[in-house]
């Protein structure tokens, strides 16, 4: 079994966002996943807060969505949407999104996980 994992820390102003791509060498199959790890609200946790983290691109292919809308997601199709947080996939290379929309008051720290079966 082959495992990857990336760190990832969202902090900032407006949307702080942060991504990782792993690669995984070759083209196989994997399981990955995003995890929110740690969550500091840095003044008011409130309705402008939120934290994701997905899984928005397999090769350069964007995954699905699995929500949008509301005061932090856009219309239907756009890719500020909460993509796929967990896939099952083949495939050579996962990007990860960690994002605490309103960042002068919120921090994120989260990881990137593929596994694979050689």
């Amino acid at each position: 079994m082959g495992a990857a994992v990336r760190q990832m820390f969202a902090v900032g102003n407006g949307d702080a966002t942060a991504t990782v791509t792993i690669d995984l060498g070759s083209a196989q199959t994997f399981l990955a996943w995003g995890l929110i790890t740690w969550i500091d609200s840095t003044a008011t946790f409130d309705s402008d807060n939120a934290v994701g983290v997905d899984i928005t691109h397999v090769d350069g292919v964007r995954t699905g969505t699995v929500l949008n809308g509301g005061a932090h997601l856009g219309d239907p199709g756009a890719v500020k949407n909460l993509h796929q947080g967990a896939v099952v996939r083949f495939g050579r290379t996962v990007t990860f999104r960690l994002r605490a929309f309103h960042g002068e008051d919120l921090n994120a720290f989260g990881y990137g996980i593929a596994i694979t079966n050689p």
